[in-house]
Parts: structure tokens; sequence; C-alpha cells
């Protein structure tokens, strides 16, 4: 599988406007800007769209594996804490909160760890990343 996005952005970094291009999603178009930005709800930033694929990312695959162990989650909610040091991302903190009828205690901590251990979002921050870049004339 294969996905990409296109980022934009246009003038300085703190007076700028950024854009992207999703291929199949309502986040398309949408605009960001700096962390620090005062923000009205007209953009969002880096920071929140990791957070924010971490947490879907985590919460998805730990739907997979309760389905596949003959679970059904009534309510799941994971909460992600990006820790950012000298701009660099030293933890992504998940917090879990969840309802499923029938699983016990130990059943649970195992598939949110396998979770863990299996959500692609949360080992990219592992990966190794590769570069090609292009100056236009």
């Amino acid at each position: 599988m294969e996905t990409s996005t296109k980022a934009f952005w246009q003038g300085s970094f703190k007076q700028g406007n950024g854009h992207f291009i999703t291929e199949n999603s309502k986040l398309n178009n949408t605009s960001f800007k700096p962390s620090y930005a005062k923000n009205d709800g007209s953009f969002t930033n880096p920071e929140e769209l990791l957070a924010s694929a971490h947490a879907s990312c985590f919460t998805m695959t730990l739907s997979y594996i309760l389905g596949e162990n003959g679970f059904s989650a009534d309510h799941l909610e994971t909460t992600v804490s990006l820790i950012i040091n000298n701009n660099i991302i030293t933890n992504s903190n998940l917090s879990l909160q969840a309802k499923i009828d029938g699983i016990t205690e130990e059943q649970f901590q195992n598939f949110a760890v396998k979770a863990k251990e299996m959500c692609p979002v949360g080992n990219v921050l592992k990966a190794e990343s590769s570069l090609e870049a292009a100056l236009i004339q």
C-alpha cells in the first residue's frame, strides 16, 4: 500500500501559509501553519495531524485485533499527547479508555500492547526516511 499527500507553502515562516492536497480525504486542501500560531479553528499544524494519525491508527488497529479474537468494542477512546523537545518528537503517549463486554483485564492489556506494536503510524516514528530534492528554476 502507498498513499501520498502534497504540501504547499507560500511566504515566510512567520507570515506564510500552507495547505495540502490529499488523494481521498475530507482533509483535502486543509490549511496549516506553525503550532505556535494563534488558531481560530481554520487551520491545523503538523504536530496535531501526527497526533491525530497516531490516535486513529492505534484505535483502528486495536479494533481489528479485538475482532480477530471475537470481541467488539462498545467504546474505544484514545488520546495522544506528543512531547516535543528541541524540535524533536521524543514521545507519543497513548491514553486509552475502553468498554468491551466479556473481555478479561489480561486479554485487554495484551491486545492493547499488540495494537501499539502493530500500529504503522506509531512505528513510523522509528522509520528510516529518504529524500529526493530538486530545485526548480
